[in-house]
């Protein structure tokens, strides 16, 4: 049960947070490996999916595409990290953006209604969903403040002190796409970082 990646988050939540979760091992038993070849999507933009995913391996980009397909993306996530559509959680909603492999990779899904009804049956599971949802607001008010008061460079600068390990392993245009500049805009703002 601890070798799944979506177990190991809601240990580091039980810590984070104070608290002891119930029937975690009822969660576990409901998680399914998702294979993803590189460019395979674990969910398409508009969809009915109500999942949360930990990566096991790999790397996948969660992202906008814009009416004339232009994507902007949101957000990486690599090995131990999760990824979800929160507004997908609510019965009948469609996800607002895609989430697709960058390179092959491996994710455990899980169907949030067993969460939620966990949520439903225990205070320490409620407790523990807003404190998650608290989580997510600081990366979603991080990552608006960023695209509102830093320059592409600082954004690029920022992203190289703190996930170093992305910068190297996400493909230029992508990572173009997440700081809002073309790759050639990236290749110049690299060459003057040097």
């Amino acid at each position: 049960m601890e070798h799944l990646t979506l177990v190991r988050a809601l240990r580091r939540l039980e810590q984070a947070a104070g608290l002891q979760l119930p029937e975690v091992d009822r969660l576990a038993a409901a998680v399914q490996l998702v294979q993803l070849p590189e460019r395979a999507f674990a969910f398409h933009e508009g969809e009915v999916c109500p999942r949360l995913y930990g990566v096991r391996s790999g790397l996948l980009k969660q992202f906008y595409t814009t009416p004339d397909g232009k994507e902007w993306i949101k957000s990486f996530t690599i090995e131990d990290e999760l990824f979800a559509c929160p507004i997908a959680f609510q019965p009948g909603a469609r996800t607002s953006f895609g989430a697709a492999a960058l390179e092959p990779s491996v994710v455990e899904a899980l169907d949030w209604r067993l969460v939620d009804a966990l949520g439903e049956r225990h205070l320490a599971w409620q407790k523990a969903i807003r404190f998650a949802f608290q989580q997510l607001t600081q990366l979603k008010m991080a990552r608006e403040r960023d695209l509102l008061m830093y320059t592409p460079e600082q954004m690029y600068r920022h992203l190289r002190e703190r996930r170093a390990d992305l910068v190297q392993r996400v493909p230029q245009k992508e990572l173009a796409a997440y700081l809002g500049v073309t790759p050639v805009g990236l290749n110049r703002i690299a060459r003057r970082l040097a």
